[in-house]
């Protein structure tokens, strides 16, 4: 390793006094990257000790108060050597994001962990009886219906790198034994034998199947089984697990996608259904992982889920197919033009094209914007077909959402623009200080943004 960076150090060419040529500067430039790098290094060798210990001695992956404090001092040191502000705090950041991934491909504090700290937290509130539960229940056996889907490889990843004794349940189990030999019997099925062997099922499947794979699970559960589901929508799927299943029931939705490469600060929302207290390692073991848990009810849920997901992915597939519409429009009035009859439907090599003029000439905000789109389109639209038209009150939402749009274009074509500006200024109202925090977030973000641009 380089030894340690220091102002004497340098070579003489970079003082003020001394004369140097711009090549000379460049090379002085790159050793003190080189030198950046290897510190980089040993911070992360730190990091990687310092991991062993927390995961040792039973800590979660993230610290709010270490990561404040890096932080601070990172403020601390831009003021002691003059450097731009948020110049070190925004380095700090990056590589606190590189030490949570790794975390996210290695192994996790186990169960025991979990299961400790929610029996501490059951004493604290002094339950004598949760905590009696809490210390006489310790499932460790999890079973993942769907467990070779997307959500469900990650949720196998993450448990079983903290320790628990996972399993997969997919269709063809329940037409074969333990041998792989067909049976006609659900119940002597390796499928029967797996979920009965469960201290906690989880249900990840498709949105359009889960009441019905809920149904037919249950009935194999013990009734001391944790039973939870991972599907985007929870007031149904809560309330068919309850009906269906005696035991603790716990409706789980993580809110990001299995390509996601960490749990760290991602939101994973928990609706209790039946025995939360039985439940409670769950929330602790997802909050070690560094997940922040937000617990609500179902009907919580799905309320906001019409405007975050819904909604959300309705108007960016609109806006897509839109993009895609007008160009085929083009294509077509320049056919009729030039006289030259129907040829296929799209011009994937204009396509291509557009796109890259759109990328062009876009600020740092509308590139943001179609990089969002575009991610939704390299999806499975069937998922999202799926959120959308879940339930009628999601399409009610977007229908209402079509009048809001078409009333304002009104305003606009009838050059009312005192009413455009009136309702403008009534929704700032409505976002009151959010607004002004939103302005400064996403300028944060929109700097970052900028710096992932291609040098032309």
């Amino acid at each position: 390793m380089k030894p340690e960076l220091s102002a004497e150090s340098l070579p003489e060419s970079t003082s003020e006094s001394a004369p140097c040529t711009l090549t000379q500067l460049r090379q002085t430039i790159d050793e003190v990257d080189e030198t950046i790098a290897a510190l980089l290094a040993k911070r992360q060798e730190l990091v990687k000790k310092a991991a062993s210990i927390k995961q040792r001695e039973g800590e979660g992956v993230v610290s709010a108060v270490r990561e404040k404090g890096i932080l601070e001092h990172g403020a601390q040191l831009e003021e002691k050597y003059h450097l731009p502000p948020s110049l070190m705090q925004d380095l700090q950041r990056r590589i606190l994001r590189q030490s949570y991934k790794e975390r996210g491909d290695g192994s996790f504090t186990n169960a025991a962990k979990a299961h400790a700290q929610a029996q501490h937290k059951a004493t604290e509130a002094q339950s004598a009886t949760a905590a009696a539960v809490a210390i006489a229940t310790t499932p460790c056996r999890v079973v993942i219906v769907g467990g070779n889907g997307g959500m469900g490889r990650f949720m196998r990843r993450y448990l079983e790198g903290a320790a628990y004794e996972v399993g997969v349940v997919e269709v063809a189990d329940y037409g074969v034994d333990v041998d792989g030999n067909a049976v006609d019997d659900i119940n002597k099925s390796r499928a029967a034998v797996l979920l009965g062997q469960a201290d906690w099922c989880i249900i990840s499947v498709p949105i359009e199947v889960t009441l019905k794979v809920i149904s037919q699970v249950a009935p194999l559960l013990r009734p001391d089984c944790i039973l939870s589901d991972l599907t985007s929508i929870k007031e149904k799927p809560v309330k068919a697990m309850l009906e269906v299943h005696s035991g603790p029931v716990l409706g789980l939705h993580p809110m990001f996608g299995p390509d996601t490469n960490s749990l760290v600060k991602q939101v994973v929302v928990a609706v209790h259904g039946r025995d939360a207290d039985k439940c409670a390692f769950i929330i602790e073991q997802l909050k070690i992982f560094g997940a922040r848990v937000v617990e609500c009810t179902g009907a919580d849920h799905d309320r906001a889920m019409r405007v975050i997901q819904a909604l959300r992915h309705f108007t960016t597939i609109v806006y897509g197919n839109f993009l895609r519409s007008i160009l085929h429009n083009k294509q077509q009035d320049q056919e009729h033009t030039q006289g030259q009859g129907q040829q296929e439907l799209y011009d994937h090599a204009a396509d291509n094209a557009f796109i890259e003029r759109l990328l062009e000439l876009s600020s740092p905000i509308y590139h943001l914007e179609l990089m969002m789109v575009g991610r939704l389109f390299a999806q499975d639209p069937h998922l999202y077909c799926d959120i959308i038209s879940a339930s009628s009150a999601n399409l009610e939402l977007i229908q209402k959402y079509v009048s809001c749009a078409f009333a304002a274009l009104e305003q606009l074509k009838s050059d009312d623009k005192e009413s455009f500006i009136a309702d403008f200024k009534d929704t700032t109202a409505f976002f009151g200080k959010h607004a002004q925090d939103f302005l400064r977030e996403s300028s944060q973000i929109l700097a970052l943004v900028q710096d992932t641009y291609r040098v032309q």
